[in-house]
């Protein structure tokens, strides 16, 4: 029943910024992978979590600047507007069906547990994602799932190699 041949890497635009490449004040440009979709010079973009817009000037790559880039170049945007941007901001095309993602601190989410200690609700952990790092905590645990028969198990801790629908919360 799985779907095989349907490429995901074009539906939507995701460029999360690694660095803010600033080698003179007449430059200033965002660095990073693709890795969703593709962008052109001229596009309208969204930088989240922040909401703000832009438009691209240039695709600056190693190689010499380009009209478009896709999944998965390295690239260096250069904006239109001079917008605060950070490393781990997003920046999305403009426009309904790229700027649907939620920006949230609390959610569910599955967790496969890889440390010999146990993870434990409440207790303050780092959490990376995409290139930003910062700090949360599980709330809740919904429950464990039995990896032998996919069942529903409640859960007050994971061990190593257990899998769970936690709800996280970050700082």
């Amino acid at each position: 029943t799985i779907e095989v041949n349907r490429n995901r890497d074009n539906d939507s635009f995701r460029f999360p910024v690694q660095y803010v490449n600033r080698p003179n004040l007449n430059f200033r440009g965002f660095t990073g992978n693709i890795v969703s979709g593709d962008i052109k010079v001229g596009d309208d973009i969204t930088v989240l979590p922040s909401g703000k817009q832009s438009k691209v000037k240039s695709i600056v790559t190693f190689d010499g600047d380009l009209q478009y880039a896709h999944t998965p170049h390295a690239i260096t945007l250069t904006l239109e507007d001079e917008i605060d941007i950070s490393r781990g901001d997003t920046i999305v095309k403009s426009g309904k069906s790229d700027t649907d993602i939620l920006v949230g601190n609390e959610f569910l989410t599955h967790i496969v547990w890889m440390s010999e200690d146990a993870l434990l609700p409440n207790k303050q952990y780092a959490i990376k994602f995409a290139t930003k790092q910062t700090t949360g905590s599980i709330s809740s645990l919904e429950y464990k799932i039995d990896v032998n028969t996919l069942e529903h198990c409640e859960a007050v801790r994971l061990n190593l190699n257990e899998i769970a629908l936690a709800k996280l919360k970050l700082t």
